[in-house]
């Protein structure tokens, strides 16, 4: 059974999702929201009082005479007095912004209202962590991170801006390592917390009661119990139950981290991707749709990405074509679509399935897709292209 619901905890809402993005949150589909916010309290309280100078409520702001514009709100950290700041990587990933507004740049405000311009390092699309620079003029306060990970049952406080809050603590404690999540476009073997997090805490830090970060925040799930820890955990490292049907996770950091240490040195791990947008809602399942599109399942293309590998392969964008009487007069209309019901043979029969023969695949790898238009299938060859190049021309 697939987890119910796995939601990232940005509030950077674009009004259309890249390929290989998660879908926009559906929260009237989940049947209880996250827990109430526990505060810390004793040495964990004096932790969260510790670090809190270093944290960052991270804004995507458009520029020019827009400039003062919020697009969304997630939270990251200073982890050297240089200025370097950690977050999560779908924070600051502006590959499916449709907004217009110029350039979308990243602002980050520390608990006494100074902004600070921040500029992307370093990223790693699958472990969702992100590595940027703040412009400042000396050194800042920052949080050491972890010498190790927290063995299940640690107290842990994580610190964000959810719930209209800034900058403020949720405390939970520590339950798993080395979590997957049941789902290829998540990050593996992250930390389980009970902490009761939401959209806008994403990418800010856990922190342990010696004032270290173990963790970046990253997703939360409505269905733990559908997610495993990992088989080479050590058996006193296995897990303890959850208290609910709700969980957070975090990318675990650590001072010895090599992917940490990668992307401070500018090191960008993209993932690879087909060139169009899919929207929640968007998987054709002939037995249950209302038009014919043909006899296969799959995920419909919504909208081909201008110049990538899907326009240069020769999929459409969903269209719809009106329908005339003999008379002239309009009667209907009939949505055109392409319907992606195979890569490399495998069957795809929804976006989840075709997530994950994608991301099993490398950029630049040369796939066959099964397409799916009206009574036929064709079958398109084309190379996989990297998340941020094919949809902002970045790299």
């Amino acid at each position: 059974m697939r987890p119910f619901t796995l939601l990232l905890l940005a509030l950077l809402v674009w009004t259309a999702w890249p390929w290989l993005s998660p879908p926009e949150p559906q929260l009237q589909r989940v049947q209880s929201g996250p827990p109430p916010v526990i505060a810390p309290s004793g040495a964990l309280a004096e932790a969260f009082d510790l670090a809190r100078p270093a944290t960052l409520r991270v804004e995507a702001r458009c520029s020019g005479v827009f400039a003062r514009q919020v697009l969304g709100v997630g939270s990251g950290f200073f982890f050297d007095p240089s200025g370097l700041v950690l977050t999560a990587y779908h924070v600051v990933d502006t590959s499916g912004s449709t907004r217009d507004c110029g350039e979308v740049r990243f602002v980050g405000v520390d608990p006494e209202r100074v902004e600070y311009e921040l500029a992307l390092v370093g990223f790693d699309a699958f472990m969702d962590l992100a590595v940027m620079q703040a412009e400042v003029s000396g050194s800042v306060p920052a949080i050491p991170l972890a010498e190790a990970l927290p063995s299940p049952g640690a107290e842990v406080v994580a610190i964000g801006n959810s719930r209209g809050d800034f900058l403020e603590a949720r405390a939970g404690r520590v339950t798993r390592l080395g979590v997957r999540p049941g789902r290829a476009d998540f990050a593996e073997s992250t930390i389980e917390l009970t902490a009761s997090l939401a959209p806008g805490d994403s990418g800010g830090p856990v922190i342990t009661r010696n004032a270290q970060a173990i963790g970046v925040v990253s997703y939360i799930s409505f269905n733990p119990a559908g997610m495993s820890s990992s088989g080479n955990m050590p058996p006193f490292l296995l897990g303890i139950p959850l208290p609910r049907d709700f969980a957070a996770y975090a990318v675990p950091v650590a001072v010895e981290s090599e992917l940490v240490l990668a992307l401070s040195e500018g090191e960008q791990r993209d993932v690879p991707v087909i060139g169009f947008s899919w929207q929640s809602g968007y998987d054709y399942d002939p037995k249950d749709s209302e038009v014919d599109l043909g006899p296969r399942p799959g995920p419909i293309v919504v909208n081909v990405a201008p110049g990538g590998p899907a326009e240069r392969a020769g999929l459409r964008s969903l269209s719809v074509r009106a329908l005339f009487d003999d008379d002239g007069e309009r009667i209907g209309s009939q949505p055109e679509a392409d319907v992606i019901v195979a890569v490399d043979g495998v069957a795809t029969p929804t976006f989840a399935d075709l997530l994950a023969e994608v991301r099993m695949k490398s950029i630049g790898e040369s796939i066959t897709l099964s397409v799916q238009r009206g009574g036929v299938t064709y079958r398109l060859e084309l190379e996989l292209g990297a998340r941020r190049s094919v949809f902002t021309g970045q790299r």
